[in-house]
């Protein structure tokens, strides 16, 4: 069996990461699989594990002119930041019907290329876009994962919608990421529920682990001299609305004053342009450290140092970010929203309401240490059952089907 993983970006994004799991996963497994996608080629420390293995990773480079069309970068489904794109990197709505079939026809050499060269028994989509499209186009069978991101994506764009409805129906079938994403996608693209399959994803649990770190000597590295009882807190998401941190910032002016925390905001984006409109009097910054997209076991270490994790989504479809951090035994404060309210282990509050937020930290560094330790260790015990090995098991029972129908076909 050959198995080809196609994403509409790079790594470094909650759809990046599950295309690393699964294919890791299915080559422990012996399967031949190669993953595909677009890359500026930003400079950042986790490149070479791409770029230095061109027999796994068929990476598309942008900028590039197809016909007489510049693409001065790959575009994205929805407005939130990319960590391997400008800040202010346009959508697939904002180009012109030129750029869009520029985009389509030069992804779609790339793509037949690699298909004519690799041979795949089936190709597994990140998200229900352009590149499901393109498979259908060229009659290889395909199945699509949607994240949620996609949906809003469908919603938003209505040129997009009838080639990825396209997409949806003539897939083999659909993966979601979690109950709340199937019923969306049921619903949105007027799917049968039985070709829509919740499976969920998993994340790294040989980087993500619990684990005693130098605090003294990462603190220093990032140039924080605080004192040994100060707690530390991470957040990792996109710098954006959609991920909550203005909610955050708001809920920061109220636990400085009674404790004082060092938060950690790992991602790529800007506070500035998150916060730009926002009364300044209603939030802080203090003791706030932007990290921006850091290597995964860069991450974990600094997970490992902290308190608790915080996720104050507006929505999620699943939040692999959830899953890391618990696996390293930390508690989240996290959002009631889409897939993230099953998985998380902490304090679950509404979206939007930094007063709740607030009390919800303060909580937990209140707990005395046995609770505190008895909440670290159910975080980390439900974390657990999430592996990539589960979910690519998962996976195959539906890769052989679709492989066995195409023949028939």
């Amino acid at each position: 069996m050959k198995i080809l993983l196609t994403n509409t970006g790079p790594w470094g994004t909650g759809s990046g990461t599950t295309a690393d799991g699964v294919l890791k996963e299915l080559r422990k497994k012996g399967i031949l699989a190669k993953a595909f996608f677009p890359d500026s080629k930003f400079q950042s420390t986790d490149m070479e594990q791409y770029y230095g293995s061109p027999q796994v990773y068929h990476i598309v480079p942008f900028p590039a002119v197809h016909g007489n069309t510049y693409l001065y970068t790959f575009p994205l489904i929805i407005t939130d930041p990319n960590p391997r794109n400008y800040q202010q990197a346009w959508t697939f709505r904002d180009m012109t019907h030129r750029e869009l079939n520029a985009y389509l026809n030069y992804m779609g050499e790339e793509l037949r290329f690699l298909v004519n060269r690799f041979k795949p028994d089936l190709v597994e989509c990140q998200h229900i876009w352009a590149l499901d499209f393109l498979c259908q186009r060229m009659g290889v069978p395909y199945i699509c994962v949607a994240h949620h991101s996609d949906q809003k994506g469908f919603k938003r764009d209505e040129r997009m919608r009838n080639i990825a409805l396209d997409s949806a129906q003539k897939a083999s079938y659909i993966f979601a990421v979690s109950d709340y994403v199937r019923e969306e996608v049921i619903d949105l693209y007027r799917l049968p529920p039985g070709k829509v399959i919740t499976i969920e994803n998993g994340y790294d649990q040989e980087v993500f682990k619990p684990g005693l770190e130098d605090r003294q000597s990462m603190m220093e590295k990032i140039g924080k001299i605080i004192p040994e009882d100060m707690p530390v807190i991470t957040f990792c998401g996109k710098i954006s609305k959609t991920k909550g941190v203005d909610i955050l910032l708001e809920a920061n002016k109220v636990v400085q004053e009674k404790r004082k925390v060092l938060i950690l905001i790992f991602g790529s984006g800007s506070l500035e342009e998150v916060m730009k409109g926002r009364d300044p009097d209603k939030y802080s910054l203090e003791n706030v450290v932007v990290m921006g997209h850091r290597p995964q076991k860069e991450l974990a270490s600094f997970h490992r140092l902290a308190k608790m994790s915080l996720l104050p989504s507006r929505w999620e479809g699943f939040g692999i970010a959830a899953l890391e951090a618990m696996g390293c035994g930390l508690p989240l404060v996290a959002t009631e929203v889409g897939g993230l309210k099953k998985i998380a282990v902490g304090r679950i509050v509404p979206p939007e309401d930094s007063r709740r937020l607030a009390e919800a930290i303060l909580e937990i560094l209140e707990l005395p240490q046995s609770e505190y330790q008895e909440l670290c260790q159910q975080a980390f015990s439900a974390a657990r059952v999430f592996s990539w090995k589960s979910k690519v098991n998962q996976r195959i029972t539906y890769y052989r089907a679709a492989i066995k129908e195409s023949k028939i076909q």
